[in-house]
């Protein structure tokens, strides 16, 4: 590394050349970074929506929640899958393990649902939704002032466009305005008259108002579209709309009224009380929070007096304040401890010129990770500008370490570049790996899941960005600086200050003789105890005591000075005895260790804690069914509280009717100067003071970035068996010490009216069940028609509801549109009732023709007996003309004449009489001619008229029971179950205790059969996370372990400093308890950054021991002066951490302190046991294991000594036999 250093200081105008261009672009990287609250978190899940017009609760239960619950089944790697259903629709909330591909697991759902859409209703529709921090709006706003709907027009027309136009911006989304639709009203007569089929308008006015391409026509060069029709644009076009009918063609004005009107509303917006309109403003993926806000502010600013003077706008939700607030606080703190550690190097150096140096790498390495920021695509948020913040007084470490060195070399004389790359190569490989370890302490948070993975991996991203800068600016820019800057060699002491330097130092040498002497009289007097024993035992004496001379600089070491400096001379008394006592100092430090954790157990806990934002959110939920004016009247109530209260700033209004689950919404910004935990809490007292019949409300930190509530989900299949149980647990939750409030998510009950259709009886008719309900829903609420644009709005077209907010009574009396099946039926039966009558004509006519047959019969008879009585007659006559009477007398002749006479009166009178019998006989014949074929026209026209016959509508009581009743308002499920989950808050840093309230209480509460629990909400993340860190923690010690045995060579020494590590965290918890500070995520990642920074200071110090030591010195002497010479650098580089962080512990601007504030307190309190530590525990560690090893190596050392004294022995005994035998040859 030193090569680095060397091959800076023979560039060093590149190098300083390079310093001011990483200055520019850094500033430039810190001006372009995209600024937000938090960094987007890919939330690992997804929903899916399905909607069933007017269907209950537990009919989409059955018919597409089931359903959709058994294809997502199928979908593999999903974590749970819970499903929540009310009237009209259902939502299903999918939920996959962190670090799964959301693309692929979101297509996967979709293909499930894709699936199973064939077996829902005809009427469901269904979709896959995504949602992702990026989606939350960046600006909501309202606008008051004037009518609702012309506000809305105005709104539409002037400035959504100017917003949709602003780059950055996504989305613009206007609500609360008062929306108008076209309106077509039947008037039923007109409708019976003209013969109009209702249900075939919307087709015609889709026809009539669509624009057909019909391809290009090609005029010489020239080529022209063809378009056929023209768009329908205004509401007297759509009067003459034709409708096509069996009499012909007929205008939709002649049958209906067309109006524009305004749209029932389903919910109500206010501002602060006034009615107003809302506006949200969703950025763009990769767009700046702050610059899309600041652009929509500059756009309302124009627009504004456009839309009238009675115009306001009120801020209902604003990212960029927040942000803006928490970067300059953030700032704010981080300028504070830069100054706070430049004063502490400065005390610490002594001089100006030194502290120049050294303060240049904390802006180099913080701009330099800037840079990096900027290339990673990361943004500037309380994540990681509260890294930058806490890495102030870390990346001046390598910088003291360098400078303390150089100083220490220079004594009085200049400076040469020889002098300063050999002070660098002297700590170059120390800084190295204790930048390196405390890195390798942030690596495993890229492996970490769930919210804290998420979250922190910009932070330790950022953090070792700026530490591996801090390394790169102490091997190089701070070497050039320091031989610009430091060259020239210090001035020497007046004579005064050189006398009491003088005199200060006789005076602690001579104390220091005096302790020295004292302790080797008291050794000479226990070994004199010892070698009484040992003489009894025959053992040879100890050797006497020495007293060890004072402490003095070595020869070698590259120290200038020639004595042992006043911080020194404060500080060598404590490591020294530490030294003399190493099991005294390990037990006493085991002590406080023990105790540590011992008092760890009183720690308060939470997951991330509170965002201590100035607003809050409320929601009143009133019971189920509650209709919107009821809703209006109780958000009054609240409305009333919230304009009272002096430290409410602004505040929004949102009333939703029973469509929405009758629950009122209200998003409330504090006073700036109001405490936001105070204020919430009242209003949550003042609130519950409106009593049952307000709903039940629920006050909660709007502020909160992640959800802090416990929840208790109780699961089983019997409502009612869940309704007990979850009512009980939410009573002991709520009296449970530590939660501030509880409650459930079991929606009471709601009315409805219930249609129960006799299938078969509606099938007779030709009706299904779903149609049966689409007609009811038609006639309550309409039917959509299509769309029309108005003056540049889309309006709906709605065909007018018949029967508006009906009765159970009205209801069964409402007359179903006549089926296919019902026309036919009539059909049917008019054929038959033709062929009835024909088949009796044709009787008729056949009765006809016998009596005719009769009647010519009987005439024929009496015409034979006429003839007959002609015939006598003619012989009688024939006889008497033959046999002549006598002459009668004149007065029988005279009778005869009589008698003829009164004969042909008779048969004059019978003749006359059957002419008019034949004159009636033909008259009637004419009739009947005239009858028949009347009879046979009727007959042909019945016919002729059956396939325009219809048949007649049925009443909805003929075919189905309608009954007023009740079912439940929400049915939420898990895993093919209902479930109710309770919710229970906990007040501050009491997460764990309502956790284990919460297990306690299901373990030990009588639930009623079929119920089981599950605890889970923050505590399951707070059990995942902490579970994840901690492995982090033990990769990250194994990390460092490999970095230290790289750097030491030895397995041994890098134990010593692990065993430091646990009792770093005495510091970190004492301080967490003192100031009350929860046991969170960022509390954890501070004792992750311990783990590095107390190596760190601990390499620094047994790298410069084991130097010692290799240039021949004892190990005692090795220790003693390796630790006086880290001395300086280890408070120092503590010293300047410690007061960086001090701003940040105390959270003096507020900004980010549920983030940075926790890490600050564990750094700063572990920083001073471990500074401690590595001067103390480290050094008294290090000589026991290195004396026990000398032990051992001197025991061989003796073992291999004896052994070869006796080789040698033997060797000569045996050398003297030969030698004595060959002479006795």
């Amino acid at each position: 590394m030193h090569l680095i250093t060397r091959m800076s200081l023979k560039n060093r105008l590149i190098v300083g050349l390079l310093t001011l261009v990483i200055a520019v672009f850094g500033i430039v990287a810190t001006t372009s970074l995209n600024q937000e609250t938090m960094p987007s978190v890919d939330l690992p899940g997804t929903s899916v929506q399905a909607t069933v017009p007017g269907a209950s609760p537990e009919v989409i239960e059955e018919t597409v929640t089931k359903p959709l619950e058994t294809a997502l089944d199928g979908v593999g790697e999903l974590e749970s899958v819970t499903t929540s259903t009310s009237s009209g629709m259902m939502t299903a909330e999918v939920t996959w393990p962190f670090g799964k591909d959301s693309e692929e697991m979101t297509d996967a759902v979709r293909s499930a649902v894709d699936g199973v859409k064939s077996d829902l209703p005809a009427d469901a529709e269904a979709e896959v939704l995504s949602y992702q921090m990026d989606e939350v709006p960046v600006t909501m706003f309202a606008v008051s002032g004037g009518d609702s709907a012309t506000l809305g027009d105005r709104l539409e027309t002037d400035l959504v466009p100017e917003l949709r136009a602003l780059d950055g911006v996504s989305s613009v989304e206007v609500t609360g305005q008062d929306e108008r639709r076209v309106s077509i009203t039947f008037r039923p007569e007109d409708v019976a008259e003209k013969n109009v089929v209702e249900s075939s308008v919307p087709d015609e006015l889709e026809a009539a108002g669509t624009v057909v391409p019909a391809g290009q026509s090609s005029q010489g060069d020239t080529s022209m579209a063809v378009e056929v029709g023209t768009e329908v644009d205004a509401v007297e076009q759509i009067e003459k709309t034709p409708l096509r009918t069996a009499d012909g063609t007929v205008l939709l004005g002649e049958v209906a009224d067309v109006d524009l009107d305004a749209v029932e509303k389903t919910s109500l917006s206010r501002a602060d009380g006034k009615d107003s309109v809302t506006v949200s403003v969703t950025k763009d993926q990769d767009a700046n929070v702050v610059d899309v806000s600041h652009k929509v502010a500059d756009t309302l600013e124009k627009v504004g007096p456009k839309l009238g003077e009675d115009t306001q706008f009120s801020t209902i939700f604003d990212q960029a304040p927040e942000i803006e607030k928490s970067i300059h606080d953030l700032s704010v703190e981080g300028g504070l401890g830069l100054i706070f550690a430049i004063f502490v190097i400065l005390a610490f150096l002594g001089s100006f010129r030194s502290t120049i140096v050294a303060a240049i790498s904390i802006p180099m390495s913080l701009l330099i990770a800037m840079i990096g920021l900027m290339v990673g695509d990361y943004t500037l948020n309380i994540l990681t500008l509260g890294a930058l913040t806490i890495a102030v007084g870390r990346v001046v470490d390598d910088s003291i370490v360098v400078i303390e060195n150089i100083r220490r070399r220079q004594g009085t004389t200049d400076l040469t570049v020889e002098d300063i790359v050999a002070s660098v190569k002297q700590v170059a490989g120390a800084i190295t790996a204790s930048t390196l370890t405390t890195v390798a302490v942030f690596l495993p948070i890229a492996f970490v899941d769930g919210i804290a993975g998420q979250l922190f991996r910009p932070f330790s991203v950022t953090v070792s960005l700026a530490l591996l800068a801090s390394l790169v600016v102490a091997l190089t820019i701070v070497p050039v600086f320091s031989y610009w800057v430091l060259r020239r060699s210090p001035k020497p002491l007046s004579p005064k200050r050189q006398a009491a330097t003088d005199r200060s130092y006789e005076l602690w040498a001579a104390k220091q003789h005096r302790r020295s002497v004292a302790r080797a009289e008291r050794r000479q007097k226990a070994i004199e105890k010892k070698n009484a024993k040992r003489a009894a035992k025959g053992k040879d004496p100890l050797p006497d005591a020495t007293v060890e001379p004072v402490v003095a600089p070595a020869p070698g070491n590259g120290e200038a000075s020639g004595r042992v400096d006043r911080l020194q001379q404060r500080s060598l008394p404590a490591v020294i005895s530490a030294l003399h006592h190493p099991w005294r100092t390990i037990a006493f430090s085991v002590v406080i260790f023990v105790v540590t954790m011992m008092c760890a157990t009183f720690l308060k806990t939470d997951l991330l804690g509170s965002a201590g934002q100035n607003s809050v959110y409320i929601t009143q939920t009133l019971p189920a069914g509650a209709s919107l004016e009821a809703g209006d009247k109780a958000a009054k109530r609240v409305e009333a509280v919230l304009g009272d209260d002096p430290d409410v700033d602004t505040y929004s209004t949102t009333v939703n009717g029973p469509e929405s689950g009758a629950e009122n919404q209200f998003n409330v910004t504090l006073a700036e100067d109001s405490e936001a935990e105070v204020a919430t809490n009242r209003l949550r007292t003042q609130l519950d003071d409106l009593g049952k019949d307000a709903g039940e409300i629920d006050v909660q930190d709007a502020g909160g970035s992640v959800s802090e509530d416990v929840e208790v989900t109780l699961s089983g299949t019997d409502l009612g068996a869940l309704r007990k149980a979850a009512d009980e647990v939410t009573k002991k939750m709520a009296d449970t010490d530590g939660v501030q409030s509880a409650r459930n998510d079991l929606a009471a009950d709601q009315p409805v009216i219930e249609v129960d259709v006799d299938r078969e009886k509606a099938a007779d008719y030709g009706f299904s069940q779903a149609e049966v309900g689409q007609a009811i829903a038609a006639a309550l609420h309409g039917v959509e028609a299509g769309t029309i644009t108005l003056n540049g709005q889309e309006r709906d077209i709605t065909l007018a509801p018949t029967h508006p907010d009906a009765t159970p009574d009205e209801i069964r009396a409402l007359e179903l549109p006549v089926t296919e099946v019902q026309t036919q039926n009539a059909q049917e039966d008019a054929t038959d009732r033709v062929e009835e009558k024909t088949d009796a004509r044709a009787e008729e006519a056949k009765r006809k023709a016998a009596d005719e047959s009769a009647e010519q019969l009987e005439s024929a008879r009496e015409a034979r007996d006429d003839a007959a009585d002609q015939l006598e007659e003619a012989r009688r006559a024939l006889r008497d003309a033959e046999n002549p009477p006598p002459a009668p007398s004149p007065g029988d002749m005279a009778a005869d004449q009589v008698e003829q006479a009164r004969e042909g009166v008779e048969q004059a009178e019978k003749g006359l009489k059957e002419a008019n019998d034949a004159i009636d006989d033909l008259i009637d014949v004419q009739r009947e001619q005239e009858q028949t074929q009347e009879e046979e026209q009727a007959l042909a026209d019945e016919q002729a008229a059956i396939p325009d016959i219809k048949g007649e509508p049925i009443t909805v009581d003929e075919i189905a029971e309608v009954k007023k009743t009740e079912t439940p308002a929400t049915i939420d499920r898990a895993d093919g179950e209902r479930k109710v989950t309770v919710f229970a808050t906990p007040s501050s840093g009491q997460l764990e205790t309502v956790t284990a309230a919460a297990t306690d209480l299901t373990e030990t509460m009588d639930l009623p059969d079929g119920v089981s629990f599950d605890v889970g909400g923050a505590s399951q993340e707070q059990a995942e996370s902490f579970g994840q860190l901690g492995m982090a923690m033990a990769v990250a010690i194994v990390l460092v372990f490999l970095v230290m045995i790289a750097t030491f060579r030895s397995f041994v020494q890098p134990l010593i400093l692990l065993v430091s590590i646990p009792f770093a965290a005495t510091g970190a918890v004492l301080l967490l308890l003192a100031t009350g500070t929860p046991l969170g995520i960022p509390s954890l990642i501070g004792l992750l950054m311990l783990i590095g920074i107390v190596v760190t200071n601990a390499i620094v110090l047994i790298d410069l021991i084991n130097k010692l030591r290799e240039d021949g010195l004892e190990l005692m002497d090795a220790i003693v002066h390796g630790t006086r010479l880290r001395l300086r650098p280890i408070l120092m580089t503590a010293a300047a951490t410690i007061f960086a962080l001090v701003p940040m512990s105390l959270g003096l601007t507020g900004g980010g302190v549920f983030i940075s504030q926790p890490p600050a307190i564990v750094v700063i309190g572990g920083l001073t046991s471990s500074t401690v530590l590595t001067l103390i525990l480290v050094p008294a560690l290090y000589l026991l294991v290195e004396r026990r090893k000398e032990i051992r190596a001197a025991h061989k050392e003796q073992k291999r000594a004896k052994r070869q004294a006796e080789d040698e022995a033997r060797i000569e005994e045996e050398t003297s036999e030969v030698a004595l035998h060959s002479n006795d040859h």
